[in-house]
């Protein structure tokens, strides 16, 4: 025989992910010749519900290698970036029982610049990457309970009175 029951637990209750693109426009001290090279470091975000989407605020910081003075001397430029997005989430389960949810956000693809143009205000620099976001709520699940069998609870307690504490002798 069988028997339905309630369990309230944390789950997944919405989850959503969002791509990235942001440009960037970069001064170097000098007349820039060529990119040699971009990287993405020092990248940190935090994620804080709105309502029914989910609030990422984060910073990272932009290096570019160029080259100038015909091509003859290198630099690297830096620059702190600031960015403020929404990631529109999608309610995975509807009943949620509290009032209480916290907010896991992950990247999925890490910052990379995947385009370096020169242009006359300086560098424009393309950073992609991907976040995703999920909503973790309480909610309700039904599950089945089948009855236990009790002898097997009866084996468990005869073995318990079985037991000699005496087994250890003193020498």
């Amino acid at each position: 025989m069988s028997e339905i029951r309630e369990i309230v637990t944390r789950a997944v209750v919405a989850k959503g992910k969002k791509l990235l693109r942001i440009k960037e426009n970069i001064a170097p001290s000098n007349e820039t010749f060529s990119v040699l090279g971009c990287w993405v470091i020092n990248h940190e975000f935090e994620a804080c519900l709105n309502q029914k989407k989910v609030d990422v605020n984060g910073s990272f910081e932009i290096d570019v290698w160029y080259s100038y003075d015909n091509n003859t001397r290198t630099d690297i430029v830096r620059k702190d970036v600031s960015y403020s997005e929404t990631v529109k989430v999608r309610e995975l389960i509807c009943d949620n029982v509290g009032e209480h949810f916290d907010v896991i956000a992950r990247v999925i693809q890490q910052p990379t610049c995947t385009n370096a143009c020169i242009t006359e205000d300086g560098i424009v620099v393309e950073i992609v990457f991907e976040l995703l976001v999920e909503v973790i709520g309480e909610t309700k699940m039904m599950v089945t309970v089948f009855a236990c069998n009790n002898d097997a609870t009866d084996t468990v307690d005869d073995f318990e009175n079985e037991i000699n504490e005496d087994f250890i002798v003193d020498k």
